[in-house]
């Protein structure tokens, strides 16, 4: 997408790239040789160039998750925000099956800002909006891992907002998903968000179920990193002593 720049305005779009100006270098792009690929005004897009139009839009997302580690979360609010409400013409010449990937990547990044996010009200009062577009298109393409990670998405979204029920009914969901799954990382995962959400609904023995199942697996499977071992052992500790008397 670069490369369709004049040099001039790829020059001042690295600089905006450098300084975090991510909806400056989206608006730059309207000056690409094919026609402007601004997604973020699909009025005056040019037409025909779904591969560009969806290299732009993961641009987008990539750009999401910089913001999200930069301390950004602002201007990621504000990206994603944008890209939503001018999808539906944003996205009108891609074919319908990458259609439909794309939607669920923007719809679970939303997702993703959400929880980074929790202060934005106006974000998080649309993240269960967010999980049902997102899932219901992961579900429909038969993507059953993204359609997991999205449910534990939206359920630590859940957590941070309060309701842990529903947040453990949708860790409960994907569980359920990987029922007939091989041992997998994720599966793991599953239950150590579960060992999580039940604690603190303050049924122990759940808990301490869940910690079981999860360290089980965790012998069945290739040694995980060590940042992750160490929450996943924290889990596993903090659980344990609270179940002694």
């Amino acid at each position: 997408v670069l490369q369709l720049l004049p040099q001039r305005v790829l020059q001042q779009y690295i600089d905006f790239e450098k300084q975090g100006q991510y909806a400056a270098c989206i608006k730059l792009l309207e000056s690409a040789t094919p026609g402007s690929l601004n997604v973020l005004s699909p009025s005056t897009m040019v037409a025909g160039k779904p591969l560009l139009v969806e290299t732009v839009l993961q641009l987008i997302v990539g750009y999401s998750g910089l913001c999200l580690k930069n301390q950004q979360g602002n201007v990621a609010v504000k990206l994603i925000t944008q890209v939503l409400d001018n999808m539906s013409l944003s996205l009108r010449d891609l074919h319908p099956g990458h259609r439909t990937v794309l939607e669920a990547y923007l719809f679970d990044t939303a997702l993703s800002v959400c929880y980074y996010m929790p202060t934005d009200v106006t974000l998080s009062d649309r993240s269960e909006s967010f999980f049902q577009q997102a899932s219901e298109r992961y579900l429909r393409l038969g993507h059953i891992n993204r359609y997991c990670k999205c449910c534990l998405r939206a359920a630590a979204v859940l957590h941070n907002q309060g309701n842990k029920s529903e947040a453990e009914y949708y860790t409960q969901q994907a569980l359920n998903k990987l029922s007939d799954a091989p041992t997998s990382s994720l599966l793991a995962v599953c239950y150590h968000n579960l060992a999580v959400h039940t604690i603190v609904q303050s049924r122990v023995a759940d808990s301490v179920a869940h910690v079981r199942s999860y360290v089980a697996l965790l012998r069945q499977l290739p040694k995980l990193g060590n940042s992750w071992m160490q929450l996943l052992d924290n889990t596993q500790w903090l659980i344990l002593k609270a179940q002694e008397p």
